[in-house]
C-alpha cells in the first residue's frame, strides 16, 4: 500500500513540475483536491516544500555538508572534554549568584524551522520574562533594539560577565552534539523574530543554526537587524568549509574584544 502511494505521488509532483505552460499553481490545486481525501495532499505538501530547500541547497556538495558535520562532531566532544572543569564551575558561580537552574533553555527556530531548546548559562533572574512582559517601556525597548536591551534590568551580576566574554554560550556544545546546531552558521532566531528577520527566513531555514557566524565578526549587537540578515543570507550563499575556518579564527579576536557584546 505504502509503494503505491508513494506511485501516486510521483506521478502527481512529476505531472505539476512538467507543465510550465500553465499556471504554476493550477496543478498542485488540482492534486491537493483529488488527493486531500487519502491524505496525499500532506505528502505532496511535504515533498514540494523539500524541493524547495534542495534548490536553496544547489551548489553546495554532499562532501560538504559530510565534512562540516565531522568536524562539529569531533571538535564538539573534543572541546567538551576541554572545557568540563569550566563548565562545572560556572554553574556553580551561577547557582551561588542567583539560586535557580544553572541552564536556560532558549526556545528558538532551527533548520527546516525546526523549534528546539538552544542552551546557555543563565545569565538572568529567574522570572526575567515575567519583568519583560509585565513593563510595558522595556517591552518596547527591547522590540525597538532588534530584541536587546543595552542595559538590561534582569541580568544578574555574574550575568554580564558571562556574555560579556561569550561563557554563557558554552553548553551550545551540546547542541553541536546532537545536531541542531553547527560551530558556523546564521544565529539562532526567536519565534517572535521571524517577523523581523523578513522575507529571507526561508533562506535561513534552510539551513543550521550556529554558534557563531558573520554576525559576530562584525560586531553583533552594534550591528543594525537588516545588517545582520544579509550577513547571513551572504554566509548562505557563500558558505564554505575555508569559510567556516576564516570565521573561527575571526571570531577569537571579538569574543576577546567583547566587541558588541551585552
Amino acid at each position: 500500500m505504502a509503494g503505491v502511494l508513494m506511485l501516486i505521488l510521483g506521478c502527481a509532483v512529476a505531472f505539476a513540475e512538467a507543465r510550465p505552460t500553465q499556471s504554476c499553481h493550477a496543478v498542485p490545486e488540482a492534486a491537493t483536491i483529488a488527493l486531500g481525501p487519502s491524505g496525499l495532499a500532506v505528502l505532496l505538501a511535504l515533498e514540494r516544500r523539500r524541493r524547495r530547500f534542495e534548490r536553496i541547497r544547489e551548489g553546495i556538495s554532499f562532501g560538504y555538508y559530510t565534512a562540516k558535520r565531522t568536524v562539529d562532531v569531533a571538535l564538539g566532544a573534543a572541546a567538551l572534554c576541554v572545557c568540563a572543569p569550566v563548565l562545572c564551575i560556572v554553574g556553580l558561580l551561577v547557582w551561588l549568584d542567583n539560586p535557580g537552574p544553572v541552564i536556560y533553555r532558549r526556545m528558538v527556530v532551527g533548520k527546516n524551522g525546526k523549534i528546539f531548546g538552544m542552551l546557555k548559562f543563565r545569565t538572568m533572574v529567574v522570572d526575567a520574562e515575567e519583568i519583560l512582559h509585565s513593563n510595558d517601556d522595556l517591552r518596547q525597548e527591547y522590540y525597538a533594539n532588534n530584541c536587546k536591551l543595552k542595559s538590561d534590568p534582569r541580568i544578574t551580576r555574574l550575568g554580564g560577565f558571562l556574555r560579556k566574554t561569550s561563557l554563557d554560550e558554552l553548553p551550545q556544545l551540546f547542541n553541536v552534539l546532537t545536531g541542531d546546531m553547527t560551530f558556523v552558521g546564521p544565529r539562532p532566531i526567536a519565534e517572535d523574530e521571524v517577523e523581523l528577520y523578513g522575507p529571507e527566513v526561508e533562506k535561513f531555514k534552510a539551513v543550521t543554526p550556529g554558534i557563531t557566524g558573520l554576525w559576530q565578526t562584525r560586531g553583533r549587537c552594534e550591528i543594525a537587524y537588516d545588517k545582520r540578515v544579509e550577513l547571513d543570507m551572504l554566509y548562505i550563499r557563500s558558505r564554505t568549509l575555508l569559510l567556516d575556518l576564516w570565521i573561527i579564527v575571526c571570531t577569537l579576536p571579538a569574543v576577546l574584544l567583547k566587541k558588541g557584546a551585552f
